[in-house]
């Protein structure tokens, strides 16, 4: 009975001690703490608020990249020519941006501007990141292909893992025909094939391949 009593004894004592520590500790410590959760909700509130914020500009671009778009449908572009500028010039490298800029680089190269587009196109490669980047770069090349030196060497600039590899590689293939050398666009439509497009590049390729004797 003793022994029980004791050991109750030791373990009221325990608990007295690990309360004055708690209080000790707290004591020491309670601006820390507080600053700690301060920091917490404002970090907490703020990413809420940054996440909502980017929510609200995502679906505000959104509209007006549509809108915009509606525009060029009309038999007078203006008002939708004018829309895709103010969305690219309003936010800079969002995705709706750049692609307001491709819509715009496409007007351009319509009308025979291939200079006004190409340099459009070559912002947004510098802009984005890819696949967004890689397909600025291969249209860059096909507004200026009048151009063939200069288109090859825009298409280099494709990174092989990239997945318009492969249209590169025949584009630079008809761009290398045309300046007279077989061989040479031959071994880059084998090139091209060698990555294992799928679908009707692969069929266009095996047909450029067969007609050359290859």
């Amino acid at each position: 009975m003793a022994q029980i009593e004791i050991q109750g004894i030791f373990e009221e004592v325990d608990e007295q001690l690990e309360v004055e520590n708690a209080a000790r500790m707290w004591m020491k410590y309670k601006v820390w703490i507080f600053g700690g959760l301060i920091l917490l909700f404002v970090g907490l509130f703020a990413y809420v608020g940054w996440t909502e914020y980017q929510k609200k500009r995502d679906q505000e671009v959104a509209q007006r990249y549509l809108t915009a778009l509606d525009g060029l449908s009309d038999a007078d572009e203006t008002a939708g020519r004018k829309g895709l500028a103010e969305v690219a010039a309003t936010y800079g490298d969002h995705g709706y941006a750049l692609l307001a800029r491709f819509a715009e680089a496409r007007i351009l190269a319509r009308e025979g501007k291939t200079e006004e587009a190409a340099l459009m196109l070559e912002e947004v490669a510098a802009m984005a990141k890819p696949p967004l980047k890689n397909l600025a770069i291969m249209q860059a090349a096909f507004v200026i292909s009048d151009d063939p030196k200069r288109a090859l060497r825009r298409l280099e600039n494709i990174p092989r893992d990239s997945v318009f590899k492969p249209h590169a590689l025949e584009l630079a293939g008809v761009l290398t025909a045309g300046q007279g050398d077989a061989p040479g666009a031959l071994a880059l439509y084998k090139d091209a094939l060698s990555l294992k497009p799928e679908g009707s590049l692969r069929k266009r390729l095996e047909r450029r391949i067969q007609r050359m004797g290859g």
